[in-house]
């Protein structure tokens, strides 16, 4: 497939099946895919069916009645024509968590090294963005922790993990959606829901949405 130019930088473009691309800025950053994003979604393209962020990259699934790879490359670089000072649109939401409720401390504390008040300290102080959603209805996966909260996944993933948790796997924090299996560590729990299949859009949050976790006692917890 033929590569991109878009506000100066290179984009590499794949084949997706039949009706879907893959394009994905050659610097990677998460900024320039998200916002791809807002001037797609602002430009009410026809034929759109769906955009899919991901870390390094974004899918664009279409209708093959109304595009094909070619077309819809060329209208991506025409998107940026002129359009250079466009900023994705971002939210920012404070996510209230219970750190009490956290299933994984004595883990955590053993791998850092850290008090698990120095571990809920440095775990509110970031401010983090929304790099993408997966790998259930809504999950969150964030950017931005603290490079010494780093621990790795479970080695033997949880069967349920509840709804509302938030937890450390690798290099990234994030939050859970839905109860699921699952084998991130678990810190903490916020009583908000992520994610509400009778809602539109079902997903309180969205790909480039800033996050900032605030604690909250057990008790204001049960309150919601």
């Amino acid at each position: 497939m033929p590569s991109l130019y878009r506000n100066g930088q290179n984009w590499v473009s794949e084949v997706l099946g039949e009706h879907a691309l893959l394009v994905r800025p050659e610097n990677e950053e998460l900024e320039h895919i998200h916002k791809l994003i807002s001037e797609m979604e602002g430009a009410g393209l026809e034929g759109i069916i769906d955009i899919v962020p991901a870390y390094s990259s974004l899918a664009v699934f279409f209708d093959g009645s109304k595009w094909d790879h070619h077309t819809l490359i060329a209208e991506i670089e025409n998107l940026s024509e002129g359009k250079s000072s466009v900023k994705a649109v971002q939210n920012m939401i404070e996510i209230p968590v219970c750190y009490e409720l956290g299933m994984d401390w004595k883990d955590v504390i053993r791998q850092t090294g850290l008090e698990k008040e120095q571990i809920i300290e440095l775990h509110n102080s970031k401010i983090y963005t929304i790099a993408m959603m997966g790998f259930i209805p809504g999950f969150i996966f964030l950017n931005g922790l603290d490079a010494k909260l780093a621990v790795p996944r479970k080695s033997t993933p949880r069967t349920g993990v509840p709804a509302g948790s938030i937890g450390i796997g690798g290099n990234q924090t994030g939050m859970y959606s839905l109860e699921s299996p699952g084998g991130w560590n678990i810190i903490g729990r916020s009583p908000k829901s992520f994610f509400d299949s009778s809602k539109n859009p079902p997903t309180l949050l969205k790909a480039g949405d800033k996050v900032k976790f605030t604690s909250i006692s057990e008790k204001e917890f049960h309150r919601g």
